[in-house]
């Protein structure tokens, strides 16, 4: 490929970056070309306007939007033998999805010399927006710019899938239109519900846009925003770590999911639903009571918490989805289904409903009855009034445990949660369910058994069973083969990693987090898992431990010497500790204290002046 000096000579093709779309983005040697080229053949509505105007007066200019390949290159061909020179102008920088191979090919049989000015790619106008680094020390340290596969195929090794189970960076572009694709095949890799994505359209353009959310949301919002071209998708721990910043001015937080009030709504719209609603409101402490103003009683006006509406019930219905956790409807279900139909998400996002006739017979578990919690709603509902509760979810009528809220009071977090139907519904059907656990509480364990629930020792035991779905309960992510072997698994990571920590005095916090970070990653070990970091009570003040904790959000545990010294058979002793503090260890015997346990999981990990060490709290 030619790489003399760019100087104007004759007869010359100049493959010529014009960045993400904000003119000032332009490259001082783009600007100069664009501005001495005689002709100048441009990516249509791609390119900004603007950055045309810096060619001079009396050039030609040719939209390719329109044109085939053959007519490209035979202008760039006549152009040439005029001894004219010729910038083709290609949006962010040629190189990326450029699809320059084919013209250059064509050059190279015509004897036309060329040359490519790089330009600024819209991947690093969008992060630029985003306000993230793609690059972060304890993060990751890789980017990958990739597309959904669609009309241009994408070679089996590279799918979207494989590429993900690397958890690095990733900049999509030109997959926008598949968003649903794209959601299904990053939950394929592993990636929770709650993984951010962001979306940025036009980037550095006056009409920017950006939509954030998670893998949950993300497609809904994009829809939403209309956006089906010219926009990059961005999924990177980076994000985990930016929180507000991915908030653009130019877009704000419009469809962002409001933040709901941790308080029941009660809602009646009858005379007689308006008196079931006081009994009930009596009963349940801090619930919010809203009732039809003609309706209103004497009493009413000392009443706490009581919200008398005029508008129509619709609103009202909507208005308290939006803004409680849970709702009481006393009226009919079929009035309820019809007026919340328009908020409806998920199961996953949307509050629990109850529904109470007025008489206060019957509590029935309407929307989200597990995660949402309406199941046990409406039992402390049909308790308080003295009625019945009426639950028609599989599990709950067959004493299935219900998987959407395993551990749920002892912090485990859910991964692959998009496979909770399919795990749920092999229970309830009686297909064959596999179960790997070696850490969390037993407690959700079904009494008396099911014939279908079937405990494995292995992930590899599991695996080679090919049960229809599997529950993993683990402080260990399972091995991406493991589900190629059983897709419809869902895993939880109790929080169960104690990591004893040791370091040298001084040491910056960036450093210890990186440490304890490459310790788990290395060990496949999860870091929703983590329960706490534990150390000697020597290190209680150390800066760097300290501030660690703090912004990760983790609990310190500290030991006194005594205990430290108590700990016997550790692995790895160390004379330099004992001669310092007078224990033969930090990171070992912390660990083993903090998980209450005699066996290490990870034995001592050195690095520069950190070490680390984990193990496991299986007791639960």
């Amino acid at each position: 490929m030619e790489r003399q000096d760019c100087s104007l000579s004759s007869g010359r093709v100049f493959f010529v970056g014009a960045g993400p779309g904000d003119p000032e983005l332009l490259t001082l040697k783009a600007q100069r070309l664009i501005a001495q080229a005689d002709v100048i053949l441009y990516a249509g509505s791609l390119v900004n306007a603007e950055v045309l105007q810096h060619a001079r007066p009396g050039s030609q200019m040719h939209d390719s939007a329109g044109m085939r390949l053959e007519e490209q290159v035979a202008l760039m061909r006549s152009a040439v033998a005029r001894g004219q020179t010729i910038v083709r102008l290609h949006t962010g920088d040629p190189s990326i999805f450029g699809a320059i191979k084919e013209q250059m090919h064509a050059l190279d049989r015509a004897g036309i010399v060329y040359s490519i000015v790089p330009g600024v790619s819209s991947a690093f106008a969008a992060t630029a927006t985003l306000g993230i680094e793609l690059t972060l020390p304890g993060g990751t340290q890789t980017v990958i710019l990739s597309r959904l596969s669609g009309r241009t195929p994408v070679p089996d090794s590279e799918r979207l899938r494989e590429l993900a189970a690397h958890r690095s960076s990733m900049v999509l572009f030109l997959s926008v239109g598949m968003i649903d694709r794209v959601v299904e095949e990053l939950r394929a890799s592993g990636y929770g519900e709650d993984t951010p994505v962001a979306v940025v359209y036009r980037a550095s353009w006056p009409d920017e846009l950006v939509v954030r959310g998670t893998l949950a949301t993300v497609a809904s919002k994009v829809r939403a925003a209309e956006i089906s071209h010219q926009a990059v998708i961005v999924i990177s721990p980076a994000l985990e770590e930016s929180g507000t910043a991915l908030t653009s001015h130019l877009y704000g937080t419009a469809q962002d999911t409001p933040e709901r009030k941790e308080s029941t709504a009660i809602i009646a719209l009858t005379r007689g639903g308006a008196k079931t609603g006081r009994r009930l409101q009596q009963r349940m402490l801090l619930a919010e009571l809203y009732l039809p103003a003609r309706f209103a009683q004497g009493e009413d006006a000392t009443r706490p918490h009581l919200n008398l509406y005029t508008v129509s019930v619709r609103q009202v219905l909507q208005s308290a989805f939006r803004e409680h956790t849970a709702l009481v409807c006393i009226m009919a279900t079929g009035i309820v289904v019809r007026e919340l139909a328009p908020v409806l998400g998920s199961k996953h996002t949307d509050p629990g409903v109850v529904v109470l006739d007025e008489r206060g017979r019957y509590a029935i578990s309407l929307l989200s009855g597990h995660k949402g919690g309406a199941n046990v709603l409406a039992r402390r509902v049909a308790d308080l009034v003295g009625g019945c509760a009426v639950l028609t979810t599989s599990s709950d009528v067959q004493g299935i445990p219900s998987v959407d809220l395993l551990g749920q009071d002892e912090g485990w977090i859910i991964r692959r949660g998009q496979r909770l139907t399919d795990v749920s519904a092999a229970l309830v059907n009686g297909d064959s369910v596999g179960v790997f656990q070696d850490a969390g509480g037993r407690g959700w364990w079904p009494d008396p058994p099911l014939e279908n629930l079937v405990r494995y020792d292995s992930f590899d035991a599991l695996a080679q069973a090919s049960p229809k779905a599997a529950i993993v309960i683990s402080g260990r992510r399972p091995p991406t083969a493991f589900f190629e072997a059983v897709p419809a698994t869902v895993v939880y990571h109790p929080p169960c990693l104690a990591i004893g920590v040791g370091c040298k005095r001084g040491t910056q916090a960036q450093e210890i987090i990186q440490a304890i970070l490459e310790t788990l990653d290395s060990n496949n070990l999860a870091r929703e898992s983590l329960l706490c970091i534990a150390t000697t009570e020597h290190k209680a003040d150390e800066a760097g431990i300290l501030e660690a904790c703090r912004t990760q959000g983790w609990s310190l545990e500290t030991f006194t010497s005594e205990q430290i010294a108590a700990v016997q058979g550790l692995p790895n002793p160390s004379p330099r500790v004992y001669r310092a503090l007078g224990v033969w260890g930090v990171a070992e015997p912390a660990a083993l204290l903090a998980a209450e346990t005699d066996a290490l999981l990870v034995e001592k990990q050195k690095y520069a002046h950190v070490t680390v060490a984990v193990a496991v709290r299986r007791k639960g």
